[in-house]
């Protein structure tokens, strides 16, 4: 069956905004002052009842009027120590001299040393010659040294050298130290 909704009345609106009431209500701090004094009534109420007990007096005793406060020795003090800090004494006596020789430079190293460079130590001679070979790709020039030790064994060493110039040696120490090779000079006396 259908229906037709075209001519159909309508209801009316509801009236929501005319159904509050209009009468004011009690603001909130008014709530809260109640509140508040109401618990602080209940807090005396409380405090009256369960209060502090007052201590238990002990009643004195003829004996204790009797008894006479004996003074107590005095304490004594430790000795006083010592002073430990005698600057403070010297300073007004310390006077200041200067120096007055001519300073000196080092004398200059000798020329007829010479240093070689030790890059490292193996037990087995492949080590010793893959370790050479790192260092001739870092364009340097070395040799396998053997040494017998006093236990026994051979050790293959890896020496650069000899060198005349320390300051050449450094240079190559550091060189070396940049690509992971760590090694050490060692003075030879010609």
């Amino acid at each position: 069956m259908a229906r037709d909704y075209a001519n159909r009345k309508k209801a009316p609106a509801r009236r929501s905004a005319q159904t509050k009431s209009t009468q004011p209500g009690m603001p909130g701090w008014v709530w809260l002052m109640v509140g508040v004094t109401a618990g602080l009534v209940i807090a005396v109420v409380l405090y009256i009842i369960n209060g502090p007990e007052p201590a238990p007096r002990q009643p004195q005793t003829p004996q204790a009027e009797q008894q006479v406060e004996t003074p107590e020795p005095a304490k004594q003090l430790p000795p006083k120590e010592e002073a430990r800090f005698t600057f403070y004494e010297m300073l007004p006596n310390f006077q200041l001299v200067p120096r007055t020789e001519q300073y000196t430079p080092p004398p200059e190293p000798e020329t007829n040393l010479s240093y070689a460079i030790q890059a490292g130590s193996f037990g087995r001679e492949s080590d010793a010659e893959a370790r050479r070979a790192e260092i001739a790709l870092l364009g340097m020039q070395s040799r396998v040294e053997t040494a017998k030790l006093d236990d026994g064994r051979t050790v293959y060493r890896v020496i650069i050298g000899p060198e005349t110039s320390f300051k050449r040696v450094k240079n190559q120490m550091a060189r070396l130290y940049d690509n992971g090779i760590e090694s050490f000079f060692r003075r030879i006396d010609s």
